[in-house]
This record gives structure tokens, sequence and C-alpha cells, in this order.
């Protein structure tokens, strides 16, 4: 078993130990088990799920991972559980990002328009069924 912690700013959205861990990075999704190597990476917007249970997994937005043989620590911007996600509210608002990266006026607004669509199309991907 392997410990696996997962902080935001507001505080631990999980605490416990599970067999397998798998982690979105920039790197690609990341399985972890216990005596795993050390590892650091950034996190990318994702679904972070236990022991092959995406239904029980939470979605993380930007942040980092620290891996070592005992202990996966995440440290996310966001963590919210995906059955707590109202598919419903992500096309919406995934709707509204889309009208308002076609309306930026600059630069710098586009990417952090942009930034905010991709957390919402890997939503859309996650909760979303067509």
């Amino acid at each position: 078993m392997i410990k696996v912690e997962i902080v935001t700013p507001k505080g631990y959205a999980y605490s416990g130990e599970v067999e397998l861990v798998n982690i979105p990075t920039e790197e690609g999704e990341v399985g972890v088990l216990e005596n795993h190597m050390p590892l650091m990476s950034s996190l990318k917007p994702g679904l972070v799920y236990f022991n092959g249970k995406k239904e029980e997994g939470f979605f993380v937005t930007e942040g980092f991972v620290e891996v070592t043989p005992k202990k996966v620590n995440i440290l996310a911007e966001e963590a919210t559980p995906i059955g707590e996600i109202d598919p419903g509210e992500v096309k919406k608002k995934y709707e509204e990002i889309v009208k308002k990266l076609a309306a930026a006026k600059s630069m710098e607004e586009l990417k952090e328009i942009e930034k905010e669509r991709e957390i919402y199309e890997t939503l859309m991907a996650l909760v979303v069924r067509k």
C-alpha cells in the first residue's frame, strides 16, 4: 500500500492508502505503486484515480506531484471528486469559454482563456456523455 494525499489551497481533498494511484502529469499518465522510484512532476488537468476505479477519482487542475517509495503528495490548485461534477454545468461553462476565446482581444487574455478551455475540455471528456 502507498499513502496518497491530495492537497489544495483549501486543505486536504483526499488522504488514504491505496494499492495503485494514476496521476495525469505533463509527461503523460503515471501509475504509481508502493516502492516506486522518486519522482517530481507538474500536473496537467485530468483525473487522479485509485486502484483502477475512475468513477471514484478526483479531477485536478494544475499543480505538482511528488512521489517517494512510500508516499504520493499531490499539490493541486483544485481537486474535485468526479462524482460531484455536474455534466450539464461543465458543458455550459465550456460553451461560454469557447465564446470568450473567439472574443479575446489580447495575447494575454487569449492565453488565460486557453488555459481555462483546456481544463473544461478535459472535464468534458471525463463527465459529459455524448
